[in-house]
């Protein structure tokens, strides 16, 4: 017997799936380094605040480290001023790759939706803003594929915007801190900011293993 023709909604996964693949790959493979983004703001001074966000909206897009961003505009721009930029950059892109997701990914993965799956779904629905913050304080949840994740998930696009301004600021001011440390060659600052950004991977590692031991059994227990 013949299989099925794919559904459009089975294709059009098939395409998210396929660029979040390339764009990952292609971040590892050709992703610009610090000193590539530093020399590309250095020479146009005027613009170079338009060219943060612009250019860390398309770089979040496409799976560049925001922490990366957040080095550079640092760097180039200060602790205070840089984050700003940034943040604005990130979230602007992260809101591209989650309407990106949306279109490409959500229709397939509600039809898809079965047990633990569908447990994991309604917990996400639910809690909305606090489940996006929550995956930007993981260390091993890579930034830039979540976001093409959220936008096939129930979650709205003001829940995921304002998720993500919380849950990447700590991260974002951290990494801006030691960009502008590093190059004043405040080692003080520079201590300062690492430790910070240590003590947040510590924290986002813990704060998740105990929001994920918890809840999952609690849906479960609710179901049965």
């Amino acid at each position: 017997m013949l299989a099925a023709r794919p559904t459009a909604h089975g294709l059009r996964f098939a395409a998210l799936v396929a660029l979040v693949i390339a764009l990952f790959g292609g971040a590892l493979a050709a992703g610009p380094d610090k000193d590539a983004l530093l020399l590309t703001l250095r020479s146009s001074t005027v613009f170079a605040p338009l060219a943060v966000v612009v250019g860390s909206a398309v770089l979040v897009a496409a799976m560049v480290p925001r922490t990366l961003l957040a080095l550079v505009g640092g760097a180039i721009f200060g602790t205070w001023s840089g984050s700003a930029y940034v943040l604005l950059g990130v979230t602007a892109g992260a809101t591209m790759a989650y309407v990106v997701g949306r279109f490409l990914g959500r229709g397939y993965v509600a039809m898809r939706l079965r047990g633990r799956l569908a447990l994991i779904e309604a917990w996400v629905a639910r809690h909305g803003v606090w489940a996006v913050v929550v995956s930007r304080m993981i260390p091993m949840i890579p930034f830039a594929v979540s976001n093409y994740a959220f936008g096939t998930t129930s979650v709205r696009a003001r829940q995921f915007i304002t998720g993500t301004i919380l849950g990447a600021l700590p991260a974002t001011l951290a990494y801006a801190a030691l960009g502008s440390a590093t190059v004043h060659q405040n080692w003080l600052g520079t201590k300062i900011a690492g430790t910070a950004v240590v003590i947040l991977g510590i924290g986002g590692t813990i704060g998740t293993y105990l929001v994920w031991r918890r809840h999952p059994r609690v849906s479960l227990t609710k179901v049965k």
